[in-house]
């Protein structure tokens, strides 16, 4: 008897939190996101008269509806019809569907091209389809509710079926939340645990150091022990470009060192020592150098006319405003805000 019907503003936008997160690697909400949040309170304040009724008065409305379940999109309502919600929420996450398609045109346009090989991607490619089917038939059904209720035209049976297939983008999509987590899960665990003997055998580092040691304190290079083939070099040198030039790996907040080389396959210690001596940096420094370069090409197209800095450190994959400014500075000797101002100020 209503207790739910607040609660349903709150799927559309719920949606898009998820969405944007995904898409530009944040995570928790934003300083106005509690805007988002008002549809619902302003039904639930609507809905008070109605909630604070007798029990007698709202038996009577029990024994309509379940007389004739079609009532229940008129009766027992608050100060604003209930029909007006069912239709409104319609219109709402349409519109939130179509904001979020834009954000993908503007920002990550590869998704609409299903990338194979990146995961991150294909799952918000499957997300879009499934939310996709849902919005478009639930629209159709709202603009042809709208023209029946006006008397324009006589589908009540046909619309009542078809809101009913557009619940198959919903089934679509808790299947693949519910069930594809787990499948990928297997695998990802037996990719972890599939270390090759070549693996094992490559890295023969003599342990003179303590074993508690991070990948920072590895010897140089030029220390290190020449025991990995130039031909495996390449191999691994190429796959670690291809997933931070390809896939983007790194605008993923949180990346480390482990998640990194379960994402190619290959000993955590491998990436540390291809890394180090092919590119002269530890792991976290040949992120950053990825992450600084895409923040400057956002900052070239215009991303900072419409977002903050912090979005765009977040969309880039720091973890907060300072990481960004302190890695920005260091690989470029100026702070983001003061390389913004030299691009305004320089000739276009």
């Amino acid at each position: 008897m209503r207790t739910i019907s607040p609660l349903m503003y709150l799927c559309a936008p719920l949606f898009y939190f998820f969405f944007r997160n995904s898409l530009f690697g944040f995570s928790g909400l934003r300083e106005r996101d509690w805007i988002h949040f008002l549809p619902a309170l302003f039904h639930l304040l609507d809905l008070l008269p109605f909630y604070f009724e007798s029990a007698q008065v709202k038996s009577v409305f029990a024994t309509t509806i379940v007389s004739d379940n079609s009532k229940i999109n008129f009766e027992a309502g608050g100060l604003v019809p209930i029909q007006f919600h069912y239709l409104f929420r319609i219109f709402l996450q349409t519109g939130y569907f179509v904001y979020a398609l834009y954000l993908v045109k503007k920002m990550r346009p590869e998704i609409f091209f299903f990338k194979k090989g990146d995961r991150r991607i294909y799952d918000l490619t499957i997300v879009l389809i499934n939310l996709g089917w849902l919005v478009l038939f639930q629209f159709t059904y709202a603009i042809l509710e709208v023209l029946i209720n006006f008397g324009a035209i006589d589908l009540t049976v046909e619309n009542y079926y078809l809101r009913r297939i557009s619940l198959l983008g919903l089934l679509g999509l808790n299947l693949f939340v519910n069930f594809r987590a787990g499948y990928f899960s297997d695998r990802k665990e037996k990719k972890k645990s599939q270390v090759t003997k070549v693996d094992i055998d490559i890295i023969q580092i003599p342990n003179t150091k303590n074993p508690d040691e991070s990948e920072d304190h590895l010897r140089s290079p030029k220390e290190q022990p020449d025991v990995i083939s130039q031909k495996e070099i390449e191999s691994i040198k190429s796959e670690i470009i291809s997933k931070m030039e390809e896939d983007q790996l790194f605008t993923e907040t949180g990346m480390t060192l482990n998640r990194f080389s379960s994402c190619i396959n290959v000993s955590s210690k491998l990436v540390s020592l291809v890394i180090n001596r092919e590119f002269g940096r530890n792991f976290n420094e040949f992120l950053n150098q990825f992450r600084i370069s895409y923040a400057i090409t956002k900052i070239e197209e215009g991303y900072l006319d419409d977002y903050t800095l912090e979005a765009l450190g977040e969309m880039s994959g720091f973890n907060s405003r300072t990481t960004f400014f302190n890695a920005f500075k260091k690989e470029k000797g100026c702070s983001p805000t003061e390389f913004w101002k030299k691009f305004q100020e320089s000739p276009s």
